[in-house]
């Protein structure tokens, strides 16, 4: 591959609660996240990371909401099944772009490269 055509590695995090199958859960109620990475043409599965939920009936601590994203510093991306604006907003303030890409990972995962790929044409 030449350099014009490589594309820098990237993370993402995905909120499932079927073991990574599926992005089924909104990003305050998620427990349970699987971190990908885009790496030389292919999607690597890192981990997954647990977390305690932030949404408790429709409101969420601020700090807790803060401390959330801080386990996501590592990646670029963060996508649920929903994500207020709240944490979109403190999200993009930490440099990770938050999507609302709902159904099956790997569709959402190419989604995600798409996107990606179109930034870095700018």
């Amino acid at each position: 591959m030449d350099n014009e055509n490589k594309i820098k590695a990237f993370r993402v995090a995905a909120a499932s609660t079927d073991y990574g199958y599926t992005v089924d859960v909104h990003f305050g109620r998620a427990t349970d996240f699987y971190i990908y990475q885009y790496l030389e043409g292919e999607w690597i599965y890192l981990e997954k990371r647990s977390v305690e939920p932030v949404c408790q009936g429709g409101s969420h601590s601020s700090l807790k909401m803060e401390k959330r994203i801080e386990v996501f510093q590592d990646c670029q991306y963060v996508i649920a099944s929903r994500i207020g604006i709240g944490a979109v907003t403190l999200m993009s303030q930490k440099g990770i772009v938050a999507m609302a890409l709902p159904g099956d990972i790997f569709e959402a995962l190419d989604k995600i490269y798409s996107y990606n790929e179109i930034q870095n044409l700018f």
